[in-house]
Formats: structure tokens, C-alpha cells, sequence
């Protein structure tokens, strides 16, 4: 399997990155996809990459995963605080609604 970019489609502004699903010793590789980028964004990614990177590693190292708000909601749902605790948070936050009202 190969690249099939007609050579046409690729101009001085665009980096085609090949990259290909192979077969080794019957255990079949992680499942990649063919992605084009312009040449800032090559640049870019070639310089942070470091020697013994793919391209890939590199991305994932920049790169965040996307923020789960939902996980992130279930797991303070599961959490719990005792009374007190709850008191002394609730009488924090309206403390600092309350102009010229200090700590004791």
C-alpha cells in the first residue's frame, strides 16, 4: 500500500504525510490515517518532534486530549463533603459577595 496523491495535488504550499496500516508477523498495526498539512504546520510539527518521535508521539505529547466535562462532572457527583465542610465553603463564597466583610 502506498501514497496516492496525484503529484498534481500537492503544490509548494502543502506536505502530504503518508502513513500506512502494515501487517508485521501476523499482528496487524495500529490503524492510521493520511493527513495533509500545509508547510507552516509541517515546520511546526518537525520542530518540536524529537529524534527517536513519529509524528504521531509528537502530536500526542503537544497536544491534549479534548477535556470530558462529563467524566469530570461523575466524578465530583461521587465525591462528598462533610457538613462542616460544605458550611465553611458556603461561608467563604459569601464573603467575598459581601463588600467590607473580613476574616475573623
Amino acid at each position: 500500500m502506498g501514497c496516492r496523491l496525484a503529484p498534481e495535488k500537492l503544490s509548494e504550499y502543502h506536505t502530504h504525510i503518508c502513513m500506512y496500516v502494515r501487517e508485521t508477523l501476523g499482528i496487524l498495526a495500529v490503524p492510521t490515517k493520511t493527513i495533509t498539512v500545509d508547510l507552516e504546520a509541517y515546520r511546526r510539527l518537525e520542530s518540536v518532534k524529537r529524534d527517536n518521535e513519529s509524528f504521531s508521539e509528537a502530536i500526542k505529547r503537544t497536544i491534549p486530549p479534548p477535556f470530558d466535562l462529563e467524566a469530570y462532572r461523575r466524578r465530583l457527583e461521587s465525591l462528598s463533603l462533610s457538613e462542616k465542610a460544605a458550611e465553611a465553603i458556603e461561608e467563604q463564597i459569601l464573603r467575598r459577595r459581601r463588600p467590607g466583610i473580613t476574616d475573623q
